[in-house]
């Protein structure tokens, strides 16, 4: 879905609109651009021609990094259990 970013002359974002029928000012720059899944605008690079979004990783939620960190518990303890019970039959 197609955003529309109204910023600044330093790149500070102002506003951001999504839908139909969306409100183009007149003497203030914006930016018409797609933000893909998972990212978000934090300002817009006016040090070049055209300007750009500047974009970055939107933060993990707090059930994803619970999540990524019980995976990581389940490895360490399968890796562990494989440890104990291959050093029993060597025994």
């Amino acid at each position: 879905m197609i955003t529309r970013i109204i910023y600044d002359t330093n790149g500070t974002i102002l506003s951001q609109q999504q839908g139909s029928n969306l409100y183009s000012p007149v003497g203030i720059p914006y930016l018409d651009i797609e933000i893909p899944i998972g990212k978000h605008a934090v300002s817009i690079d006016v040090s070049v021609t055209p300007n750009v979004a500047v974009l970055e990783d939107l933060p993990k939620s707090e059930l994803q990094a619970l999540k990524e960190e019980n995976t990581e518990i389940k490895l360490a303890l399968a890796e562990l259990a494989e440890m104990v019970v291959g050093g029993s039959s060597n025994g």
